[in-house]
């Protein structure tokens, strides 16, 4: 699949004895490094077909995972281009690294004017304002997906003063996920819901804390697991009313009273014990949800493959939008999008290819193999996505997101996660914890537009 994942298919132990594949998948992408070529067969109808066409191979930066699916993936797109085109016999060349160095392979090619056609990634502000990107807005309006695009925050992430440069191919944010068996062992009564209050959830957290509760396992199962990182703890301070970057991404404003207040609300589950210690390694939490230690837990539904794949029954699991504080508001989960470099020399071929991408038929083989929902309102009612037990409340809470404008400050994520492990699990100070970080970032923002 075209990931970006929280980790990439790698074997690791969610149980004691047990190891399991984590299929968790990011969809993300980045540049050189490696090259594979997809090139569409020529059969001898297309042969005769592609006389007077012109043959254009368009180099393609993408993160280095699942390099062979991409590849699959992407030759039958260029076939789909081909035959479509009335000008071109579209091939592609996928230049792969490390989805973690992306921002750097770009820095680099942009310097020696060596930019590929496209590049498969997150939607990036920064290359939107540093003119890197071709203006798609023209293609968009043209094309099959003008209209058919159902979550206008997502596509807002591709856009830049107006204009927009990529397109999101892929919904997902984070939400709770919660163990109705475990609920109903604990005596309550409303196992089935798609929404929830702070004070509701607390309430539910504080009965299961008075249950009792063994697992299987013989530990006492908690109301709630989470790991520590920006990614999984966002969204209580955006529903507490909080904020990380201004839209612009030249302010730093995560010091706030109501970032403040919801990092101290998330604190609260540990101090009160509500929740299991943290994790910072991924594994480790995991396991915990997996093994029904704890009944809660906020994750996105990449998750669902590496419970699946580990034996947990899926039936059991409910799905509902983060706890409202101020507002029920969750982090923008930076999926798989596509765009066009403004140095192509074959930007009405990238184009072509990009029709080609967003087809049913190749856009229903990426959600497939990511487990995702769809973005256009033409597939949401198709059967391959309609039994997925996300969809209502993964649809629900993509109406109510926001992302972490933080391309000014590439140190921001690292330096937050060590300031969310000493906030949480020490007695330290949180407004002065990220009034100072703030401080800091916002130097190196500053440092980052000179």
């Amino acid at each position: 699949m075209f990931a970006r994942a929280k980790n990439t298919s790698v074997k690791k132990r969610i149980s004691a004895g047990l190891a399991v594949a984590m299929l968790t998948v990011v969809l993300g992408a980045c540049g050189g490094g490696g090259n594979g070529e997809a090139t569409p067969s020529q059969s001898a109808g297309q042969s005769a077909e592609s006389e007077g066409k012109q043959e254009v191979t368009l180099s393609m930066l993408i993160d280095s995972s699942n390099n062979e699916q991409n590849s699959a993936i992407l030759n039958r797109a260029a076939e789909i281009a081909s035959q479509n085109s009335d000008k071109y016999i579209i091939k592609v060349r996928l230049d792969t690294v490390p989805s973690t160095d992306m921002d750097k392979k770009v820095d680099v090619l942009a310097a020696g004017s060596n930019l590929p056609d496209l590049v498969a990634s997150g939607p990036k502000a920064v290359w939107m304002k540093r003119g890197l990107l071709a203006d798609l807005t023209e293609w968009f309006n043209a094309s099959p997906l003008n209209g058919d695009y159902m979550y206008p925050s997502l596509l807002e992430e591709g856009r830049n003063g107006g204009k927009l440069y990529s397109v999101p191919i892929k919904a997902d944010s984070i939400f709770l996920i919660y163990n109705k068996d475990l609920l109903e062992k604990a005596g309550i009564e409303n196992t089935d819901f798609d929404s929830i209050t702070w004070d509701e959830w607390v309430a539910m957290l504080e009965q299961i804390k008075q249950s009792g509760l063994k697992a299987a396992n013989g530990k006492e199962v908690k109301g709630f697991t989470f790991r520590i990182s920006t990614y999984e703890t966002a969204p209580f301070i955006f529903s507490a009313g909080g904020e990380f970057f201004t839209q612009d991404g030249t302010q730093a404003v995560f010091g706030s009273p109501e970032a403040a207040d919801g990092l101290a609300k998330l604190k609260s589950l540990v101090t009160a014990g509500y929740a299991d210690k943290p994790e910072t390694d991924y594994a480790n939490w995991m396991s915990v949800f997996f093994n029904e230690n704890a009944a809660f837990t906020i994750t996105g539904g990449w998750s669902l493959t590496s419970y699946e794949e580990g034996g947990l029954d899926l039936g059991k699991l409910g799905f509902s939008t983060v706890p409202k504080i101020a507002n029920s508001t969750s982090i923008f989960g930076p999926g798989l999008s596509f765009s066009v470099f403004e140095s192509s020399k074959h930007k009405e071929a990238a184009t072509e290819l990009l029709t080609a991408i967003y087809s049913p038929d190749i856009y229903k083989q990426w959600l497939e193999l990511t487990a995702g929902i769809p973005v256009l309102k033409s597939l949401s009612d198709d059967p391959q996505f309609a039994n997925n037990p996300i969809k209502p409340v993964l649809s629900e809470q993509l109406n109510n997101i926001k992302p972490i404008h933080s391309d000014n400050a590439p140190s921001f994520w690292t330096k937050y996660d060590q300031l969310l492990e000493k906030v949480i699990l020490t007695d330290t100070d949180i407004n002065s914890q990220q009034q100072s970080l703030q401080t800091a970032i916002q130097q190196e923002i500053q440092d980052n537009l000179k």
